[in-house]
C-alpha cells in the first residue's frame, strides 16, 4: 500500500525529529538547512550561545572556529564529501560535560533532493562502545603484564636455581638457596595470578621493610651494587608481592645504572641504591644520571625501555606500578636530591 504525499512527508518529519542522534543536513556551501529535535535539545543542555537548532549557521565554520583540532579535520572531511573526492567522512571525538566523559562519533554522507545535493550529518553518541573497548584495552594490558610478570621476575629466580643446581652435583651445600628460589618462583606465579583475575588483595601485613628490602635484594642479580636501607619503618602490604615490586625496582636501577641501558663504567663506581621511608610509603634512588623529565611517566607504561642492548623488556616499571594500584598506593618517578634517579611509592599505610 502506497502513502500519500502528505503522510509520507509528516511520517518521514516524524522520524528525523524522534531520531536520538544529533542529525543536520547542510548545503554544499556549508549551510545548514535542517536539524533534528536532538541537535537542538543538545545544544540546550550544553550552553549553546547561539540558536540551537543552528538553522542557517554554517556549519564548516562553526567547526573551524577556535583552535580545535578535531573541528578542522571534520570540516575538512565534510568538505572533502561535499566536492566528491571522498563518498563519505567519519571521525570520532571526545565531547565531556562536567557531570560525565562522554565520547561521539560525526558521519557525513551526501544526499541529493530534487537535483539539489546535501550532506546528512550525523552525531552519536557513542561512550558505552567507546568505553568498552578501552576496558578490552586495558584487560589486554593487564595480561600483557601477567606474562610479562612471568617471563620477567622468573628470569632471576630460576637463573639463581640452575646455577646452584650445578653446585649442588659437586658439593651437595646449595640446597637451601634453591630451595628459597623455588619458593619464590611460587610465590611470583602466585602474584602473576592475583593480578590477572583482578582480585582484591587479602588481609595486609604489618611488613619491616628493611627486611622486605634485604630479601628482594637477594632475589635480583645485583654484581658488585650496593643497598641501604635508611629506616626501621614498617608498611602494610601484602609482603610478597611488596617484595616483587621492590625486586623490579632494584632490577631497574642496577641495569640502568648509565640512564642509557649501558652497562656503568669502571671509573663511575658501583651503582649504590638506598631505600627510604617517607610519611606515607617509602622512596627507592640510585646515583645514576637519573631518568630525563620528558620519559618519567613513559617509564612506566608497557614496552618502554631505554635499553640499546635488546636486553630491556619494558615492563619491569610496569610491574611496579600495577602492584602500587592493587595496593591503592600511587608511584612516579622524580629527581634523587643527590642527583640520580628516585621512584616514589606514596598513599601507603606507614608505622614504626
Amino acid at each position: 500500500m502506497t502513502l500519500e504525499s502528505s503522510v509520507r512527508s509528516t511520517l518521514t518529519e516524524a522520524v528525523f525529529d524522534e531520531h536520538p542522534d544529533q542529525i543536520a543536513v547542510i548545503d554544499t556551501d556549508g549551510v545548514i538547512r535542517a536539524t533534528n529535535r536532538a541537535w537542538e535539545t543538545f545544544g540546550a543542555e550544553n550552553g549553546a550561545v547561539i540558536a540551537t537548532d543552528m538553522i542557517g549557521d554554517n556549519y564548516l565554520a562553526a567547526c573551524r572556529n577556535g583552535d580545535d583540532e578535531v573541528g578542522a579535520r571534520a570540516a575538512d572531511g565534510i568538505e572533502a564529501v561535499i566536492d566528491g573526492s571522498q563518498s563519505t567522512f567519519t571521525v570520532e571525538y571526545p565531547c565531556h560535560s562536567p557531570t560525565e566523559q562522554r565520547w561521539f562519533t560525526m558521519h557525513a554522507q551526501p544526499f541529493t533532493v530534487a537535483e539539489e545535493s546535501f550532506v546528512l550529518i550525523d552525531h552519536a553518541d557513542i561512550t558505552d562502545r567507546y568505553q568498552a573497548e578501552q576496558a578490552v584495552a586495558e584487560r589486554n594490558e593487564l595480561l600483557e603484564l601477567v606474562a610479562g610478570v612471568l617471563s620477567h621476575d622468573l628470569r632471576s629466580p630460576l637463573s639463581v636455581a640452575l646455577a646452584r643446581i650445578e653446585l649442588i652435583e659437586s658439593d651437595g651445600t646449595h640446597a637451601d638457596t634453591v630451595r628459597g628460589s623455588l619458593e619464590r618462583m611460587g610465590d611470583i606465579i602466585e602474584d602473576a595470578l592475583l593480578i590477572a583475575r583482578e582480585k582484591d588483595l587479602g588481609p595486609l601485613e604489618t611488613v619491616a621493610l628493611d627486611s622486605a628490602a634485604q630479601n628482594a635484594w637477594a632475589h635480583v642479580s645485583t654484581g658488585d651494587a650496593t643497598l641501604t636501607v635508611d629506616t626501621a619503618a614498617s608498611i602494610a602490604a601484602d609482603a610478597s608481592l611488596l617484595s616483587q615490586l621492590l625486586e623490579n625496582l632494584f632490577r631497574n636501577s642496577v641495569e640502568h645504572g648509565t640512564g642509557d641501558g649501558q652497562p656503568r663504567s669502571t671509573d663511575a663506581g658501583a651503582v649504590a641504591v638506598t631505600v627510604t621511608a617517607r610519611d606515607d610509603g617509602f622512596a627507592v634512588t640510585d646515583d645514576g644520571p637519573g631518568i630525563p623529565p620528558d620519559r618519567r611517566e613513559q617509564v612506566f607504561n608497557a614496552g618502554f625501555t631505554t635499553s640499546t642492548q635488546g636486553t630491556g623488556t619494558g615492563l619491569g616499571l610496569l610491574i611496579v606500578r600495577e602492584i602500587a594500584r592493587a595496593h591503592g598506593w600511587s608511584v612516579r618517578a622524580t629527581d634523587a636530591p643527590g642527583g640520580g634517579a628516585m621512584v616514589v611509592v606514596s598513599g601507603a599505610s606507614m608505622s614504626e
